[in-house]
């Protein structure tokens, strides 16, 4: 039996949204919660630098341990050389909270989450009669609508395992029904990545990861690559779940829905189009807000609502580090 996990969270951007979504989960799943790992990206949209500490009083008062990575990758990746020294590897999502858990569970959770019920017990239910050292992951599984697997109405998450073509059978799947990232797909199945499928992944929105066998497997201890890298183009952690299944490890679908809702406030219901929208992004953060004070998980607004840089020493400093660390990091890769 399971007693305690520890949850790890990527802060970029949206302290309301992230508020938010780590007060809801506490709410619905504290009984099963050691630490929280938030970690406060390098980088920050619209170069709001002042989010982080926004956010630290958002959350005071629960067992929050905060870490900023020296590097930021974005949905980028480092080369893969680079993974020996753990300053390059913190900076991939998740990573961090990988190597210093000391318990074998870690739940991941994107930042712009609503819980509505206790999720993180639900999985571990789920996890009551199986063998521990053979589950690598619990949550949804594969971007299938991506995937021309659930076009043809031959694959879905729940099957992924049962489906298994030829690389010419993947291949004619793609000419009839041309997925979104069709030149991905022909580029992965020419280099014999057939089964899972390009877009079957484990969705790192919210999902329960066994981090003993992960830190077995995962570099550096293991040939793995680690779950926060975009290694072949589709999304995050798909070259991870390939390998993992590939090994005999096996993953367990559990929608997050309606336990979760991904993304509340986005009008676009994307994630990440407020980190490029600044309009997006003021009204996600003014709909989390309200939400915050409607629920009583704030009292008040201490700190003012602002997305824009504020012009003060603390944050002034954070900002102008950040710049040139960026013209070092440019003149590093010239």
């Amino acid at each position: 039996m399971i007693k305690k996990v520890d949850v790890c969270i990527n802060f970029y951007g949206k302290p309301y949204q992230t508020a938010v979504t780590v007060r809801t989960l506490w709410k619905h799943s504290q009984q099963h919660i050691n630490k929280i790992y938030v970690i406060i990206e390098m980088d920050q949209p619209h170069n709001y630098h002042g989010g982080g500490p926004l956010l630290q009083h958002l959350l005071k008062g629960l067992p929050i341990h905060y870490y900023t990575p020296k590097v930021f990758y974005g949905l980028g990746t480092p080369p893969k050389n680079l993974l020996g020294d753990p300053e390059k590897r913190y900076g991939l999502n998740f990573q961090y909270a990988f190597e210093k858990t000391e318990l074998d569970f870690l739940f991941l959770s994107h930042n712009d989450c609503l819980y509505q019920a206790d999720l993180l017990g639900h999985m571990l239910d789920r996890l009551e009669d199986e063998e521990l050292d053979k589950i690598a992951g619990v949550g949804l599984i594969g971007q299938c609508w991506n995937c021309p697997g659930l076009s043809a109405g031959l694959c879905d998450g729940n099957r992924y395992q049962e489906f298994k073509p030829t690389a010419s059978e993947l291949s004619s799947l793609v000419d009839e029904y041309h997925p979104p990232r069709e030149a991905i797909h022909r580029r992965l199945i020419e280099a014999g990545y057939i089964h899972p499928l390009p877009e079957c992944r484990l969705n790192e929105h919210a999902c329960l990861i066994n981090a003993r066998l992960y830190n077995k497997n995962v570099k550096p201890n293991g040939d793995v690559l680690p779950l926060g890298g975009n290694w072949h183009g589709t999304d995050t952690g798909t070259v991870w779940f390939y390998q993992m299944n590939n090994l005999g490890y096996k993953f367990i679908n559990f929608p997050f829905e309606p336990d979760m809702i991904h993304a509340p406030f986005a009008s676009s219901q994307s994630g990440t189009q407020g980190d490029k929208d600044i309009q997006e992004y003021q009204g996600i953060e003014k709909q989390a807000l309200n939400y915050l004070l409607e629920n009583g998980f704030i009292q008040q607004e201490v700190l003012p609502f602002n997305v824009k840089f504020q012009q003060t020493g603390k944050f002034l400093k954070h900002y102008i580090k950040s710049k040139i660390s960026k013209v070092m990091r440019r003149l590093q890769r010239s």
